[in-house]
């Protein structure tokens, strides 16, 4: 997830849920059309290596390295655009697949948003993915790829551990 540490984080102009979903499971096609999210800027601004925020992107290093896990994915370009600066940096729009592991042992609140999450042991053959059934954005990796990252100097990343059902 998100570090919420990293203060000053570039933010990309906000999409519709509608718009979000498309571009996450690909309904309205792959086209090679780069997506243009407009960015407001200071000099203090920082661009990390993760942005969860209106769509999970990663960086052209992040890219690199869950390519590695992820070698059949399709990215898309998400071009973050400072029109005052006339500034463009490349992100990537991080599009993993969708798996059916939530455990029964779940918790959910009242307005079913998530309140502990539990997964399933099984097929998870992904080693990085969203959950099917969940509101939440998130995206769920390996440990393998949270070591891989954690190795490296990445900016913006916070991992959690999960829960996994006994």
């Amino acid at each position: 997830m998100v570090d919420e540490r990293v203060k000053h984080r570039v933010e990309p102009a906000a999409l519709s849920p509608l718009q979000v979903e498309d571009i996450l499971t690909g309904t309205q096609g792959l086209q090679d059309d780069p997506l243009f999210l407009a960015v407001h800027t200071d000099p203090r601004t920082i661009y990390p290596d993760f942005l969860e925020f209106p769509l999970p992107l990663v960086s052209d290093r992040l890219k690199a390295l869950l390519e590695k896990y992820l070698p059949g994915l399709e990215w898309k370009a998400a071009i973050l655009t400072n029109f005052q600066q006339a500034r463009q940096d490349v992100y990537w729009v991080l599009r993993p697949p969708l798996v059916d592991c939530l455990s029964a042992q779940t918790e959910w609140y009242p307005n079913e948003t998530l309140k502990r999450l539990v997964l399933r042991q099984g097929k998870m053959e992904s080693p990085v993915f969203r959950i099917g059934g969940l509101i939440e954005p998130h995206i769920y990796i390996h440990l393998s790829v949270a070591e891989s990252l954690l190795r490296r100097s990445f900016t913006g990343i916070q991992v959690q551990r999960i829960e996994m059902e006994h």
